[in-house]
């Protein structure tokens, strides 16, 4: 019999399905036939196309708008999550907005203020709103995107690992705390995440003023010198371990982070 994976009967949430590994979250998870929200911010149309797109070839999944800074927004998600399919027993965060890059010291504090209240915080909202309903259903899980530059200097993406090493210590917190409940807690570090080939991303960055083109393709340049596997890894294969992360199959699997980045911290 080949080898299946299963889920917990009961809903599934992925905080932000329209970025590119969000999407690629959503098309595993619909691919294994799970019922699920996925929320989105400012993208209702790309969320509303991807609905409509995936629930066309027989997935069950809805769209949902919903705010990280907002405590309430996330309950109404989560209750739309658990309206399709029952008590809430999956829930994942696909990572929080996107930054600039730029040396860590030029940033003005202000601005990084900003961004650790939207994506460490953000995470921290929906972990804390989440955790409740998992005690009280039996358990569950729950797994959070954090970046490959928790592992190795990225250059010029000081401000992302500044905030998602914050995200790998609250995983293993919750880890431990929560494990008499049967909550399972894990993190996703990411890299180089695209469908789009490395001569596709940088030919993208040609109508950028000339220093944010050169700035952001010395970052694609380094990333691409510096991966083993010699390719962007694609939004579906990073898709394939978060969904691994929260099936049956992973239930031993608690407090880790899990690094996707086709060797690039080697």
């Amino acid at each position: 019999m080949p080898l299946q994976l299963t889920f917990p009967q009961g809903a599934t949430l992925v905080s932000g399905g329209t970025g590119r590994v969000g999407e690629g979250i959503v098309r595993a998870l619909a691919e294994a036939g799970v019922p699920l929200v996925f929320t989105y911010r400012n993208t209702a149309e790309k969320a509303a196309a991807l609905e409509a797109e995936l629930n066309a070839a027989g997935a069950n999944i809805r769209a949902c708008r919903m705010d990280n800074a907002d405590s309430a927004s996330i309950d109404r998600a989560i209750a739309q999550a658990e309206e399709l399919a029952g008590p809430l027993r999956t829930v994942i965060w696909s990572g929080g907005p996107v930054f600039a890059f730029g040396k860590l010291a030029d940033i003005p504090p202000e601005a990084a203020a900003q961004f650790l209240q939207d994506d460490a915080m953000g995470a921290y909202r929906l972990v804390s709103r989440a955790v409740p309903k998992l005690r009280a259903n039996g358990g569950g899980s729950i797994t959070l995107c954090t970046t490959i530059a928790n592992r190795r200097v990225v250059d010029l993406d000081g401000l992302s690992p500044f905030s998602k090493n914050a995200v790998e210590a609250m995983v293993r917190q919750i880890a431990a705390e929560e494990a008499e409940a049967r909550i399972r807690c894990n993190s996703v570090a990411v890299s180089w995440v695209t469908p789009l080939s490395k001569d596709q991303q940088i030919a993208e960055m040609a109508p950028l003023p000339p220093a944010d083109r050169d700035r952001i393709v010395g970052v694609i340049e380094n990333m691409a010198a510096s991966t083993r596997m010699d390719r962007p890894q694609l939004p579906i294969e990073c898709g394939y371990l978060f969904a691994f992360l929260a099936s049956e199959q992973a239930t031993c699997i608690t407090g880790q982070s899990v690094a996707f980045d086709g060797g690039f911290a080697l």
